[in-house]
């Protein structure tokens, strides 16, 4: 089971938290269990866990991203942007460690922070590249997991779930809107394009039909 580890940075009066896999954390700093760990998989054959550490590191301990979590964050927060270039917030020094970490360990191809220019509840995201079938150069995509978000106030998955789900449905709404309106004001001017393309088609030059 997947719990979510939350922390408060008192001192910046900001809420900090940390998704980090309660089951996979004790391998973080444990060598004797990280060796049990890489010597199951082996023994089990198990190829799809040795395909995503190396033998040496760690499992990414963070919280992997299904399509809705990412476009729950996408809609919350839609600058991204290099962690080494952020500067809209200060980062929270529970955020910086597990920054730290995970260059470390080498677990990201890269790290970005995502965030709201209005609002910027930022989040950091780790892009792990993985390999995809086919034999095209370009064929990877990105696991995309966790790290940490910090805000004025705590919210659950659920409740940003939802709140992106609000966003996302009053942005498309207004964006639907300004179609419609567009749409309108071209259907209100057809006859005036009519008449500048076709007006005077068929008229000579005293404005008498011709025979054709």
């Amino acid at each position: 089971m997947q719990q979510l580890l939350n922390n408060n940075s008192a001192s910046m009066k900001t809420v900090v938290e940390t998704f980090i896999i309660e089951e996979t954390q004790e391998l973080i700093y444990d060598n004797e269990k990280l060796d049990q760990w890489n010597n199951l998989v082996a023994e089990l054959g198990l190829q799809g866990q040795a395909n995503v550490v190396k033998h040496d590191k760690s499992p990414i301990p963070f919280l992997w991203m299904n399509d809705a979590l990412q476009k729950t964050f996408e809609e919350l927060c839609p600058r991204k942007i290099a962690v080494e270039l952020y500067s809209k917030t200060p980062i929270p020094v529970e955020a910086l460690s597990l920054v730290a970490l995970s260059k470390k360990e080498g677990y990201f191809d890269k790290i970005e922070v995502w965030y709201n220019d209005k609002n910027p509840d930022p989040a950091i995201i780790g892009y792990k590249y993985t390999r995809g079938e086919g034999d095209w150069e370009k064929n990877y995509y990105a696991e995309r997991y966790l790290l940490a978000r910090w805000s004025d106030a705590k919210a659950t998955l659920s409740e940003l779930t939802d709140r992106a789900r609000k966003l996302f449905t009053l942005r498309r709404s207004n964006e639907l809107k300004d179609q419609i309106k567009n749409r309108q004001r071209e259907l209100e001017d057809v006859e005036i394009e009519a008449n500048k393309q076709f007006g005077f088609a068929g008229l000579g030059e005293d404005g008498v039909s011709l025979p054709f």
